[in-house]
């Protein structure tokens, strides 16, 4: 099947990983032909919760190695009042919530955190899609907010609903912004605070079925970038079900109209700039078993979103903002005590700082930094996790109160790096290094800042 997203209330699942469903023959027969479109779920995958109990975690939980539908729930759909004195009945409906699964074996210990080596791969992989998305003349970026409220037991009438999208180039440049009317009773709509629209702007704003064609016109065929993919995605997914079909399903339901909305939705490509934020900064979340999802900074509206995921894109992608966001991270390290401080590790060694490491191989960009390095970009090869063949090393021994900052360290391939620790090394030699280092450093800080 080339539709790799299914829906199923506020969370969709696929965006390009595979889906699979448990024992569809057994499920009723009005289900059965859709179920089938999706193949069996192979042995050997496992959700997070299975993996957790028995002591492991996913290598990276944000990226799932494929999606389950099932098993099936039986939802109580509450009736609704439509219209004064015109009351829909409830009913049941049976849903198939969406999880995501990892290969058991490839699965780590969950108290395992990523090493240094693994977590900069994944910081470069972060980076490498970052550029690839602002050199894509498809991309753009999209910001939803929504009303009402994603959790399955929402009745209809409060699901989670755009009043407001916005559209912009990778760039930050303005290509659609459009207020909605939600369609929701007046005390509902109160509950949308806005300084730039009163509620009367909102009620006179075309409902969503009278955008929706010109939405799904800009976003046809493009690289759709989010901040915060699934609930913007579900909210476009959940608004199509209810302008197409009438309807707007607390849960959400795989039934045979879904398919036009998810075949619809796959023309384009859906990615999160959010879940790659995370990656980007690295910070480890221990309790959760992966990276800490970053905070969504608060906005004005869905147009200075996407400025600030266009914003986002564009540090991410600048190796002189890479450096100049590691060296801050670095100094506010030291600044906390977290240098130089005495940990237990084959005998006694001091804690360094993760970032002025990763700050030194980017300053790098795959060279070695020694200036009489004899072939210095032999080392623009990359190893099998995708970081540079190069060793940081701080230039004053570190053992000794040598600084823990990136102006203080220098990147050198394995032979420099040989001679500098275990050769004879003169002080013109250090001295070189220091202002090779010191001058590298400051030439990309006055750039970023």
């Amino acid at each position: 099947m080339q539709e790799q997203h299914v829906v199923c209330g506020a969370i969709p699942a696929g965006f390009g990983a595979p889906v699979y469903v448990e024992n569809p023959d057994a499920q009723a027969t009005d289900l059965r032909g859709l179920l089938q479109r999706y193949p069996q779920l192979p042995a050997g995958l496992k959700s997070a919760h299975q993996l957790k109990e028995e002591g492991l975690r996913a290598s990276n939980l944000f990226r799932p190695d494929a999606y389950v539908l099932g098993p099936p729930q039986l939802v109580a759909v509450p009736g609704v009042t439509a219209s004064p004195g015109h009351k829909i009945p409830g009913w049941d409906e049976v849903v198939f919530p969406p999880s995501p699964v990892y290969r058991a074996n490839q699965a780590v210990a969950f108290s395992s955190r990523p090493g240094a080596d693994e977590a900069e791969a994944v910081r470069r992989a972060a980076i490498g899609w970052t550029q690839d998305v602002r050199d894509d003349p498809d991309t753009v970026i999209l910001a939803v907010s929504t009303i009402g409220s994603p959790t399955p037991s929402t009745t209809p009438r409060e699901r989670a609903v755009p009043y407001e999208v916005a559209l912009t180039s990778v760039s930050g440049r303005k290509r659609w912004h459009q207020l909605i009317n939600p369609e929701w009773d007046e005390r509902y709509l109160r509950q949308i605070q806005r300084a730039h629209a009163e509620l009367g702007t909102l009620k006179g704003a075309p409902c969503f079925r009278q955008v929706a064609d010109v939405l799904l016109r800009k976003l046809r065929g493009k690289r759709v970038v989010t901040y915060g993919r699934n609930i913007q995605y579900a909210a476009i997914y959940t608004a199509l079900e209810y302008a197409w079909a009438g309807d707007n399903l607390p849960n959400g339901t795989v039934w045979a109209h879904t398919a036009a909305s998810l075949t619809t939705l796959s023309q384009s490509r859906w990615e999160c700039a959010r879940l790659r934020h995370g990656e980007f900064d690295n910070d480890w979340d221990s309790a959760e078993g992966h990276f800490a999802l970053p905070p969504e900074e608060p906005a004005a509206n869905t147009l200075d979103r996407c400025q600030m995921t266009a914003a986002l894109l564009h540090r991410m992608a600048d190796p002189a903002l890479r450096y100049a966001e590691l060296n801050d991270r670095a100094e506010r390290a030291v600044l906390d005590g977290k240098s130089h401080r005495p940990r237990p590790q084959a005998g006694q060694r001091l804690s360094r700082i993760t970032a002025s490491r990763n700050a030194v191989l980017e300053r790098s960009q795959g060279a070695c930094e020694n200036p009489r390095c004899p072939d210095p970009r032999y080392t623009s090869a990359r190893s099998r996790n995708g970081s540079y063949l190069l060793e940081v090393d701080h230039i004053d021994d570190h053992a000794k109160g040598g600084e823990d900052l990136p102006r203080a360290m220098i990147a050198l391939c394995p032979n420099c790096h040989a001679l500098k620790t275990r050769g004879t090394v003169t002080e013109e030699f250090r001295a070189l290094l220091r202002t090779t280092a010191l001058a590298r450093h400051q030439e990309l800080l006055p750039d970023a800042r």
